[in-house]
């Protein structure tokens, strides 16, 4: 970046959120306005201290491309087909009568033909990045509003493809702009090429990508997961991008491809971070863009564009909410969320200027108009919220109206010889567990017996949360890494309070540290073994199987009384050794005492010497 360094220009990114983000979060405005407000106060038309915000949103963009891989990850096909009607219908509905609605309202103004219509084809587009973010910041993803809004969000991106195509229709000049070659092709050769890449993208995130996978987890290698994670979401966006196409789109099917494969929660956690920094920084990047000496010297002009943005837009969502028999309790707040303009439009009419379609004064207005659209939705949700719907009542319809969770009452961390155990012992009561290990080889072992398997490091608790670690009513910590394990288990008592946790300890060490972090079922890997193979020694040496097994019985009741009261003593030395010592020895009187008459008195008959 030019005049700014690449360190000072993330140092200022990140200060402007780190500052403005907790601020905005205590007035109740959400996060999106606090990015937003940041990046208007430190770009080059305010304090100055970004000199290229046009550099950081390109960037920055690649933060909306990974949240719609994630989100295409928690939607697979099946869900994605249920939702068709919503997406043509309701999506079809609000791209079409906004066109017609702004290109009306700009007619008048003084616009032509062409410009109103690319206005209006720019204005039909929502932010994917700002609505996704208040639904999840509201808990509202899964509600109807939440539903609805997303397949609106997809029919635009779905859109996208045949408004690039109308542009080269809609412009002046057949020269090509920059980096934009696809423009000197027929629109019809350029929707083949479109779809026949979208079906390239969706066959091989099937064919190629899958066994990529797990030929790379293979190595256990973190980080080159992680790698290969990014490796799959840029290549994706790269591809769609050298065909004029819109990069999250690619990526999104990528993910509805990969939502049913075991990689997938492994795939979510590695990405997520990346994610959410990303769209902080876009977020900033869109308010340093917005050309405040433009709207100080065309400001009825641009007030009245993104009047007819505004207006124009939340009609047409109402109306289309209408049509399609939306809950009217729910109308109001999805004609407001989706009003702003789009992350795609700042695109398209950039690409209409090149064309010829709109002036540079039209598309620097139009820009400008866009960007103070997104800073007024957080204002015009809370004016709603106070007006015309209750927040409340929202997430009344969400808990109603929300599908079933599609994960399994116990997750197994870890799918090793212990695992495995548990796994069987609860197959026999047709309880069918979500298990995850981190070796593929494990994996395909446990697959064909109908289990819920992923790929995964199991003692990160982003890999549990997003495999349904919240739906879960027991957990089953069965790890080897003993410190992980008490690290695992700890966050997961205080994140997840409902979970019971039941673990694995290697000692009586592991099991006091599993007992300090607040896990009350507790099993020593080696102890049961142990005293069963007591028993059978006995059992050799001529004691009665029955007093064998009773002593079995006595000696493992008593010592785990001795393992809570040790626990008091553990991190004093010399306590802990007197009090061991003088359990044993109680143990020994207590077996001395026991009147041997009694004993086998109690011996079944049906118990032989042999």
């Amino acid at each position: 970046m030019s005049g700014q360094s690449l360190l000072s220009t993330v140092a200022i990114l990140l200060a402007g959120g780190v500052l403005s983000v907790p601020v905005a979060k205590r007035l109740g405005l959400g996060s999106v306005l606090g990015y937003l407000a940041a990046g208007a106060l430190i770009g080059p038309f305010c304090l100055k201290l970004l000199a290229n915000s046009e550099g950081v949103m390109h960037v920055a963009e690649f933060g909306v491309v990974l949240l719609l891989f994630l989100i295409g990850l928690e939607l697979n096909p099946r869900r994605l087909w249920d939702l068709r009607s919503k997406i043509f219908g309701l999506g079809f509905a609000q791209v079409a009568l906004t066109v017609l609605i702004v290109a009306v309202c700009l007619l008048p103004l003084g616009w032509t033909a062409a410009s109103a219509t690319v206005a209006g084809l720019g204005f039909a587009m929502s932010s994917t990045a700002i609505v996704l973010q208040i639904l999840a910041e509201r808990g509202l993803s899964n509600s109807p509003v939440g539903k609805d809004s997303f397949s609106v969000l997809l029919f635009q991106d779905l859109a996208v493809i045949p408004i690039l195509a109308l542009l080269p229709l809609l412009g002046s000049q057949t020269t090509q702009v920059t980096g934009a070659s696809q423009h000197d092709q027929p629109a019809w050769l350029r929707v083949v090429i479109a779809l026949g890449v979208i079906g390239l993208v969706i066959w091989g995130s099937k064919k190629i990508i899958c066994p990529a996978l797990h030929w790379i987890a293979k190595t256990r290698q973190k980080e080159i997961i992680t790698a290969a994670s990014l490796l799959i979401v840029v290549g994706i966006a790269m591809l769609m991008d050298s065909i004029g196409l819109s990069m999250a789109l690619g990526t999104f099917l990528a993910g509805v491809v990969l939502a049913e494969s075991e990689y997938r929660h492994e795939l979510e956690s590695n990405i997520e971070p990346f994610k959410g920094l990303l769209l902080g920084i876009f977020f900033t990047a869109v308010g340093s863009s917005m050309q405040f000496p433009l709207l100080v010297s065309h400001t009825w002009s641009v007030l009245s564009i993104v009047a007819v943005l505004l207006v124009g837009k939340i009609f047409v969502l109402k109306l289309s909410g209408r049509l399609f028999k939306q809950d009217p309790r729910d109308g109001w707040m999805f004609a407001v969320l989706l009003s702003q303009g789009g992350e795609f439009a700042f695109v398209l009419f950039s690409t209409a200027r090149g064309l010829g379609a709109l002036s540079e004064q039209e598309a620097a207005q139009l820009t400008l108009a866009v960007a103070l659209s997104m800073f007024t939705t957080p204002f015009l949700l809370k004016l709603a919220e106070k007006f015309l719907f209750s927040q409340k009542t929202t997430r009344i319809v969400e808990e109603e109206n929300s599908t079933p969770p599609e994960h399994g009452e116990v997750m197994i961390a870890g799918m090793g010889r212990f695992g495995q155990i548990v796994a069987r012992m609860l197959h026999v009561q047709k309880i069918r567990p979500t298990v995850i290990d981190y070796s593929p080889e494990l994996l395909d072992l446990v697959r064909p017996f109908g289990y819920t398997v992923y790929y995964g490091d199991a003692t990160q608790i982003a890999l549990l949360e997003s495999a349904g670690l919240a739906q879960a009513k027991v957990l089953v910590l069965a790890i080897d890494d003993r410190e992980s394990c008490v690290r695992i288990a700890e966050q997961v008592r205080k994140d997840f309070p409902h979970v019971k946790v039941v673990a694995r300890a290697y000692d009586l060490v592991h099991a006091h540290d599993l007992m300090a972090v607040g896990v009350s079922i507790i099993e020593r890997e080696t102890f049961n073994a142990a005293v069963a193979v007591g028993e059978k020694v006995m059992v050799e040496l001529g004691i009665h199987p029955f007093e064998a097994k009773n002593t079995g019985k006595i000696f493992h009741h008593y010592d785990n009384n001795v393992l809570k009261k040790l626990y008091d003593f553990r991190s004093q030395r010399g306590e802990f050794v007197s009090t061991a010592r003088a359990a044993r020895e109680d143990l020994v009187k207590l077996f001395e005492e026991d009147d041997e008459s009694s004993r086998h008195a109690l011996a079944d008959v049906a118990w032989t010497s042999k």
